[in-house]
């Protein structure tokens, strides 16, 4: 309608979902090298790469050199007496807010602003990822061309290393694409597994995890998970924090199938519901488990988000998760969710975020949920009208009440002494073109007379003026 600030649309808000993208497999140009290269062993490939050959089980350590992936930085010793530069830190101060005791293994007993670490097992100190992103444009294609030529002995002992590399990784991921081989798979799963969460976060190693986890067994998926949370407590929630790492986890919650899994994920998040809901990246992971599990699944995942609904509702991201958790919700649980919500609606109505789970609650137009939220509203109408997202929530308790309870939210207004400021307010005046659009009877008439009583000093008025125009419209159709 013309005149009317448009709602704007809780949708809006939400982080892109980022898809889940497949790595380019390689390149369709031809290739440069001859024919005569084809039938060379891959002991000549790795040779050219600067690589023993020879090298069946390579040493495996912490980082202890420079990568040029750039997933390799030294960093100095923290507070906690960890040696900075056997550690790759992902996450800042999203967990800041978890206190727990040290889950062993590298994690300290409290998480503080830059204590969040994974650790890598992956050794690059002996030239073998350096010189794979070294090597000449002809050795590139020559690896990708000899693909059809390796042996599961060739690869034995270099999955690792070649999951970090841009082209070993399309390589790996063909490999894995082509004709079913378990012997292969099986091999590629045992050594991907034993560094699975150092792979998940890199630039190239989280492409391979995330075909693994499409081609690999029920039980191998099962293996994994275990991997990833019988370490570190924290290990999963750090990960899916992580911008390539949230990809990873998706994938891998996309597959999950049996009881057993889902218990392993739930109880792995559980501690960091709060940290992954006001993260970008986090949101899609507990997103995902809303929308795909079951609400008995999500249980302990919706009584956390009930209990620090306040500080989830005001953020960016987590607004978003909190409407995704009503909508996801039934029973109890949404009882819960719902009532700690509302106690929480005079906070959250005049918040830039929290004013949108508010709207949504109301977008529901269940009459016992709308009752609720506006009892508890009662009486800070002309307050929430001056306010910029305030004004928002009176609009929509307008315009999605019935009409009872809508007449009793004007009667407020036009009898608060200050009522005539509205006409002239940068955020009032919408409230009150919404309040003579759904207006009925007296009420509508003692609107129109409020408009007609102050009309010489609104025409001075820019937002005044947008009143009258409002007015004039609405007679015209008369």
């Amino acid at each position: 309608m013309e005149g009317f600030r448009c709602f704007l649309d809780t949708a809006s808000l939400r982080i892109p979902q980022s898809p889940l993208p497949e790595c380019v497999s390689g390149s369709s140009s031809q290739n440069p090298i001859g024919e005569s290269h084809f039938d060379q062993t891959l002991e000549a490939a790795f040779s050219r790469l600067k690589v023993s050959s020879f090298c069946r089980q390579p040493r495996l350590s912490r980082f202890d050199g420079d990568c040029s992936n750039g997933s390799v930085i030294k960093y100095p010793t923290n507070d906690h007496g960890l040696g900075g530069e056997n550690f790759i830190p992902f996450c800042n101060d999203e967990l800041q807010s978890l206190n727990l005791n040290s889950g062993g293994n590298g994690v300290p007993s409290h998480l503080g602003l830059q204590n969040c670490w994974v650790q890598s097992d992956i050794d690059c100190s002996n030239g073998f990822v350096s010189n794979l992103n070294q090597h000449s444009d002809n050795s590139a294609h020559w690896l990708q061309a000899s693909l059809n030529g390796w042996s599961v002995a060739d690869l034995r002992g270099r999955v690792a290393f070649l999951a970090t590399d841009q082209d070993g990784c399309r390589c790996l991921q063909r490999a894995m694409e082509a004709v079913p081989n378990k012997e292969l798979i099986d091999l590629i799963f045992l050594e991907v597994l034993e560094h699975v969460a150092t792979l998940m976060l890199d630039p190239h190693g989280n492409y391979v995890v995330q075909k693994l986890v499409e081609v690999c067994s029920e039980e191998q998926r099962t293996q994994m998970l275990l991997m990833l949370t019988k370490k570190n407590d924290l290990q999963l929630i750090c990960i899916s924090l992580d911008t390539r790492g949230t990809r990873s986890v998706q994938k891998l919650l996309k597959y999950v199938t049996t009881k057993e899994q889902i218990t392993l994920i739930m109880r792995a998040l559980s501690p960091g519901v709060v940290a992954l809901s006001k993260n970008s990246n986090g949101q899609h992971v507990i997103e995902h488990c809303l929308e795909h599990f079951s609400v008995q699944d999500n249980e302990h995942l919706l009584h956390v988000v009930a209990n620090n609904c306040c500080g989830i509702a005001k953020d960016k991201s987590g607004c978003c998760v909190l409407q995704k958790c009503v909508e996801h919700s039934n029973g109890k649980n949404r009882e819960h969710l719902v009532a700690a919500i509302t106690a929480k609606a005079i906070v959250l109505a005049v918040d830039r975020y929290g004013n949108y789970v508010l709207q949504h609650l109301l977008g529901l137009r269940m009459p016992q949920i709308t009752e609720n939220l506006l009892r508890q509203l009662r009486g800070s109408y002309m307050s929430l009208s001056c306010n910029k997202y305030g004004s928002n929530v009176v609009e929509k308790c307008l315009l999605d009440s019935g009409e009872e309870q809508s007449s009793q939210i004007i009667f407020e207004l036009l009898t608060n002494r200050n009522v005539s400021m509205l006409l002239l307010h940068p955020f009032g005046n919408y409230v009150i073109q919404t309040a003579l659009s759904v207006s009925k009877g007296v009420y509508h008439d003692a609107l129109f007379n409020l408009v007609q009583l102050n009309s010489h000093v609104m025409r001075g008025n820019y937002y005044g003026q947008k009143v009258l125009a409002w007015r004039d419209r609405s007679l015209q159709h008369m």
